[in-house]
C-alpha cells in the first residue's frame, strides 16, 4: 500500500477510535492548570458567541469553561448539566473547579420542571412548569434543538463558616454585570460585558438545583452545583 494511503488509513482509524472511546483519566486537566487559566480572561475578554481566533473558543459562558478546561470542543452549558460531564453535589460541598449550571427552555416545548428536594437535597419528584425565560428571536431559533442554559466556575467561599456567598469566574451578558454591559443589545457580541471574578449569593445555586430538563441526547439535565467528572478535571 502506498505510504500516503497507509497514513490516511491510520488517521481514519485513530479518529474513529477517539469518537467512540470515552475520555481517559490520564487526559484530565490538572487543577493547577485550571488555576493558571481561569483568571486570564477577567476584565479583558468580552462576551461573544463567535469563536475567538486568539482562544479558539467562543467567549460566552460555556466557551470560557471549555477553554479553561481545554476540553477540545465547546461543550454547551446544558451539557455541563448532564451526567455525561458532571455529577450533582450539595451546595455546601462546592469547592474550587466545580461548576454551577442553570437550565431552562426558551421554546414552547415545555421540557423543564422544578424538582421537589428533601432536606438533604435529594430529588423526590418533579412538578412540571412551563419553560422559563424569554429570549430574542435568534436565541429561540438556535435553541430549538436543545434546552438553554448558563454555566460558571465556583472559585471559593467568601466565608467558610457561613457559606452564604461565594466567588465565581464567569462569562455572561446578564448575570451580575455592569450597567454598561446591560445597556448593550448586540445579538452575538457585547464588548462591554467582560469576563469577571464576582461575588454571588448561595441563593443562586440553591434555586437552580431544583431545575430539571429533558434532552434528546442526554435524557435529563439538571441545574445547580455539579462536580466535573475525573476524566475532565483531575481529582483534587
Amino acid at each position: 500500500m502506498p505510504r500516503l494511503l497507509r497514513s490516511s488509513a491510520a488517521l481514519l482509524l485513530l479518529l474513529s477510535a477517539s469518537a467512540t472511546t470515552p475520555p481517559s483519566d490520564d487526559l484530565c486537566t490538572p487543577v493547577t492548570d485550571l488555576q493558571q487559566r481561569m483568571p486570564t480572561w477577567v476584565g479583558s475578554v468580552p462576551y461573544s458567541h463567535i469563536v475567538n481566533k486568539s482562544w479558539s473558543y467562543p467567549t460566552d459562558c460555556s466557551g470560557f469553561v471549555s477553554w479553561a478546561l481545554q476540553l477540545g470542543r465547546d461543550a454547551k452549558a446544558y451539557e455541563y448539566a448532564s451526567d455525561a460531564l458532571s455529577t450533582r453535589i450539595a451546595t455546601d460541598d462546592l469547592r474550587y473547579g466545580d461548576v454551577i449550571t442553570h437550565v431552562f427552555d426558551k421554546t414552547p416545548l415545555n421540557r423543564c420542571s422544578k424538582m421537589d428536594l428533601d432536606d438533604d437535597g435529594a430529588a423526590d419528584s418533579a412538578q412540571g412548569l412551563p419553560g422559563e425565560g424569554v429570549g430574542i428571536v435568534g436565541d429561540l431559533v438556535r435553541d430549538l434543538g436543545h434546552v438553554s442554559g448558563h454555566v460558571f466556575f465556583f472559585d471559593r467561599w467568601d466565608d467558610e463558616a457561613t457559606k452564604s456567598s461565594f466567588w465565581a469566574y464567569e462569562s455572561t451578558e446578564t448575570q451580575d454585570q455592569t450597567e454598561a454591559c446591560l445597556a448593550q443589545k448586540g445579538l452575538l457580541t457585547r464588548s462591554a460585558c467582560l469576563n469577571h471574578n464576582v461575588l454571588k449569593s448561595r441563593d443562586t445555586p440553591d434555586k437552580w438545583r431544583r431545575e430539571n430538563c429533558s434532552d434528546p441526547k442526554y435524557g435529563s439535565v439538571s441545574g445547580g452545583p455539579r462536580r466535573l467528572l475525573p476524566a475532565i478535571l483531575c481529582p483534587q
